[in-house]
């Protein structure tokens, strides 16, 4: 549900450009320091905070990065002590490793080879747009105007101050945060220059007595340590939501790309079902994809502009970014306070 939502005003002490995680916990702590912060979304809870898999952990696609220690347990913390209502089951996550070596139980998959349990870590999983509505929720709480509904159409930092031209007018703040992740492109260089299409299946509700037979009855989320990448969760309807195949080339027309996300769904739904032969009776539900973006290294950044310091953006979180984009925000504000 959005919060309540303003005109867009001429002016404000900063301006945010996407309402998802990161744009959020931005503007609370923006909030905090008592600046009058504006969020402009296109459309709230359409974004990928919403779409994501649900998975937390705190590390990032390629493993620890620093200034992301423990942003798994800031998060969970937040969310105990603002009681948001998003699902949130903190019963660890299994790093999976294609190991022959490792023990067959409880889990001997086949994926790209020998499938087995590493160990788990620390995480769990919620529901991402419950997490997104409790955010922007203490945030109006907190002052934060929201204008939804509106398109940017340019950032262009001024001597003093960002001038953003939108579909509903102008805004000017001396500070601005641009947190849309892989939606954002800078004209002269891109901060996150690897960028995809994401795709992701859900599935029919496995039976008990299959997920037994798997060797994952605990139903805790999984993901592969190498690639090709495989992550894994059940959903509170009892499906399975399970990740990931990448469609590189995301510079297609319409019909192309709706051809190639059907295929990556049939070669992901492949996949599963040759995890185990008790998984083999599996089927799709429903295919969605999402575009993704990091640096060559794989971790998420700040973009601070040259020119102007207090122009930011934030992202690259390549699949991994709940609990790196609450930190994440929290850094932006940082960086233009």
């Amino acid at each position: 549900m959005c919060p309540p939502v303003v005109e867009l005003p001429a002016h404000a002490d900063a301006v945010i450009i996407g309402a998802g995680v990161t744009g959020l916990s931005a503007a609370l702590r923006l909030a905090a320091a008592r600046r009058g912060v504006v969020v402009l979304d296109r459309a709230f809870g359409n974004g990928a905070a919403c779409r994501s898999g649900g998975i937390v952990t705190g590390d990032t696609l390629v493993g620890p990065a620093p200034g992301f220690e423990d942003c798994d347990q800031d998060l969970r913390s937040w969310i105990v002590t603002h009681g948001i209502r998003g699902g949130l089951e903190w019963q660890g996550c299994v790093e999976l490793d294609r190991d022959a070596a490792r023990a067959k139980r409880p889990i001997d998959w086949r994926d790209a080879g020998v499938v087995r349990a590493g160990g788990v870590v620390s995480g769990g999983t919620l529901d991402p747009a419950g997490l997104v509505e409790g955010l922007a929720r203490e945030a109006h709480a907190r002052g934060v105007r929201f204008v939804n509904g509106i398109d940017v159409r340019s950032v262009t930092p001024r001597r003093t101050h960002v001038t953003i031209a939108t579909s509903g007018g102008a805004v000017s703040a001396p500070a601005v945060i641009v947190a849309t992740d892989a939606a954002a492109r800078l004209p002269d260089a891109d901060p996150w220059p690897v960028r995809a299409l994401t795709v992701v299946i859900e599935t029919s509700e496995p039976s008990p007595a299959a997920l037994t037979r798997s060797g994952w009855p605990e139903s805790q989320p999984f993901y592969t340590n190498d690639l090709p990448l495989l992550w894994g969760r059940r959903l509170p309807t009892g499906g399975l939501l399970v990740g990931r195949e990448l469609l590189p080339d995301v510079d297609r027309d319409a019909t192309e790309l709706t051809r190639a996300i059907h295929a990556a769904g049939l070669r992901l739904h492949a996949r599963v079902r040759g995890l185990h032969p008790a998984l083999v009776d599996l089927s799709v539900v429903r295919v969605w994809a999402g575009p993704i973006a990091r640096t060559t290294a794989g971790v998420p950044t700040l973009h601070i502009d040259p020119e102007f310091p207090n122009l930011v953006w934030a992202g690259g979180y390549g699949g991994h970014g709940l609990a790196q984009a609450f930190r994440m925000g929290r850094r932006a504000a940082e960086a233009i306070s």
